[in-house]
């Protein structure tokens, strides 16, 4: 018997799977139908382990796995099958019912109410006899070929709003990341610092809009070159340091080596690009009076400066994340579904529709293409590795049938591994309980036919002896006057007594022969013996029984007919005869009784 194997399985052989639970069955001793119905549950576990659904779907398909595991259980067809009734729904609902949660939206609900109601259906189908599911099987397609075209048409449609959505949030994405750029750049040089209040609406309002306009305009690898920006990156730390107010007093050495540089600065800065030339003299110019009043010790109305709103959220653009946790970011794709957690709340399911570096900013989806939220790198990074965020992971059935069989597999080859063995070390018994008895009637052979040779010898010594003493007395009778008559009497008395001796050992040797090629007769063995009624008639026999108590020889013809039945007399007779004839001795005895049987034969000769 061949081994098991996996791709014979899973390419359609369910007889193989068939046998592999048999042989489980009788090595184990274990219940097919309870083996089966073991390893369906676990493949339905490990189903619900891999593919998280929202716990509003939860009960639904608890009841409907109690149903599919009884019907996986009844029919190995399903492991071998990826066009199996089951398997087929499983494929069909476990995207939608993966990426679904509550969200207040009509597509929402209603993915929820087709879901809910093909779960029902198909409990109830594989919940009903096998004769009720032949009679309801067109039945079960039509509602999955209903619910795969509305989730088609919902696809494209959530396809189309996604794609609207991308290129409407992209422009404001940039626009954010651009405000948010400037808004961190002022609040960490400005915020919570004094500054004279006619200088809070003129940088709040008038450098924020001319700073924004560049960080929209320009590309971010290109920004830190550009010389409008490059000026502000070197005045902003300074502003923050050269005015007094709210028990922050600024030491007169720092105005006096700080300022004429500010000052310098911001004449330069005039000469560059900018969007509002007017506004933006006018922001100079207030800057220049301020540091002017500053440093000349001049009585100027401070207030701390409030922090700007930073649409890009919380994150400080200085937080350091470690590159492991952004390389974990980078390996989330476009069409990559995640779930965040939040503290008691209901998970979100979205996929990741937007992914732009230039703008560092990550836009989330639900199934019906409908905005979820915005996060930034470090944002989503610092989700992922507090496990507020993970990707959602989803395996269909066929790998987690391919991970369950091996292991299946393995125990059937091991059971019938151990069948053969048994198997083989019993044939081997008999075949040594053969050959014992084979060896023990080759023996007795041999003894029976040793002491028949001693036998033969010692006759044909009594008769040369006699001879010789019959001659020894004829020549003593003989007269000297009948001299030449006895002598000739004599000669022919000897050559008489030499042919008959001749022809008794001649006699004696044929008939040694004939009791040798009986004695290597082995059933199976094949002779011509000739027709009692017509002597030029052959007949082909068989040897098909050799009775040893008996000592009887039974014949059959070619077809299995009793044709003759002699004893061992009676067949050395006939060789003698030569009314017999061996063709061929059947089995051969083994090769040192073939030895034994030669050494006699150069005895005897």
């Amino acid at each position: 018997m061949s081994e098991f194997t996996l791709q014979a399985i899973i390419d359609g052989d369910s007889l193989q799977l068939s046998e592999v639970f048999a042989s489980i069955a009788a090595a184990e001793s274990v219940d097919p139908a309870g083996l089966r119905l073991q390893l369906g549950a676990e493949l339905l576990r490990g189903f619900i382990h891999t593919n998280s659904w929202d716990t509003r779907l939860q009960p639904l398909l608890d009841e409907f796995t109690s149903a599919a595991c009884a019907q996986i259980a009844k029919d190995d067809e399903f492991y071998c099958s990826a066009q199996h009734p089951l398997r087929v729904f499983f494929s069909t609902i476990t995207p939608p019912a993966s990426h679904w949660c509550k969200r207040d939206s009509k597509p929402n609900q209603q993915l929820f109410d087709k879901l809910s109601a093909l779960l029902a259906f198909a409990t109830t189908y594989w919940s009903a006899s096998e004769e009720q599911q032949i009679a309801g099987a067109a039945n079960l397609q039509q509602q999955l070929d209903d619910f795969t075209n509305w989730l088609a048409a919902e696809d494209k449609r959530a396809a189309m709003l996604e794609a609207r959505l991308c290129e409407t949030e992209l422009a404001n994405l940039k626009l954010i990341s651009a405000e948010a750029r400037v808004a961190e750049a002022i609040n960490h040089n400005l915020a919570e610092r004094p500054l004279p209040i006619e200088l809070h609406n003129a940088i709040a309002i008038t450098l924020k809009s001319e700073l924004q306009y560049w960080a929209f305009n320009t590309d971010p690898a290109e920004l830190s070159q550009l010389p409008l920006w490059k000026s502000w990156q070197r005045l902003l730390p300074a502003l923050g340091q050269l005015f007094s107010g709210d028990g922050i007093e600024v030491d007169d050495q720092l105005l006096y080596d700080q300022i004429p540089l500010v000052l310098a600065e911001l004449e330069r800065s005039l000469q560059y690009p900018n969007s509002n030339a007017q506004a933006y003299v006018q922001l100079v110019e207030q800057l220049n009076h301020c540091l002017m009043s500053a440093i000349q010790k001049q009585a100027q109305e401070c207030s701390l400066f409030s922090e700007l709103a930073n649409p890009g959220g919380q994150s400080d653009m200085h937080t350091h994340i470690p590159k492991t946790l952004l390389q974990q970011t980078d390996s989330i794709n476009v069409g990559d579904w995640i779930i965040f957690n939040g503290d008691g709340a209901d998970s979100i399911r979205c996929k990741l529709a937007l992914k732009n570096p230039a703008i560092d900013q990550l836009l989330f989806v639900d199934h019906t293409g409908r905005k979820v939220m915005n996060k930034n790198t470090k944002d989503f990074a610092l989700c992922l590795s507090t496990g507020i965020a993970r990707p959602l992971l989803a395996q269909d059935l066929a790998a987690i049938i391919y991970s369950l069989l091996p292991s299946l597999i393995e125990r059937a080859n091991r059971s019938v591994q151990a069948q053969l063995l048994l198997q083989k070390n019993k044939a081997e018994q008999v075949v040594r309980a053969l050959i014992a008895q084979q060896q023990a009637a080759a023996a007795a052979a041999e003894v029976e036919r040793a002491a028949e040779q001693a036998r033969i010898e010692e006759q044909l010594e009594a008769r040369r002896a006699a001879a010789r003493k019959a001659m020894m007395e004829a020549r003593a009778l003989a007269d000297e006057k009948m001299r030449r008559e006895a002598e000739q009497a004599a000669e022919a008395e000897r050559l008489r007594i030499e042919q008959a001796a001749t022809q008794a050992a001649a006699t004696i040797a044929k008939h040694q022969q004939a009791s040798q090629s009986i004695s290597e007769l082995q059933v199976g063995a094949w002779l011509e013996i000739n027709s009692e009624q017509n002597a030029d008639e052959k007949l082909r026999a068989k040897l098909s029984v050799i009775i040893s108590s008996t000592g009887k020889y039974i014949f059959a013809d070619q077809v299995g007919r009793k044709l003759a039945e002699y004893t061992r007399e009676q067949l050395i007779t006939l060789m003698v005869e030569e009314q017999i004839k061996i063709l061929r001795n059947g089995d051969n005895f083994e090769d040192q009784l073939a030895k034994v049987i030669r050494g006699l034969r150069r005895d005897v000769s």
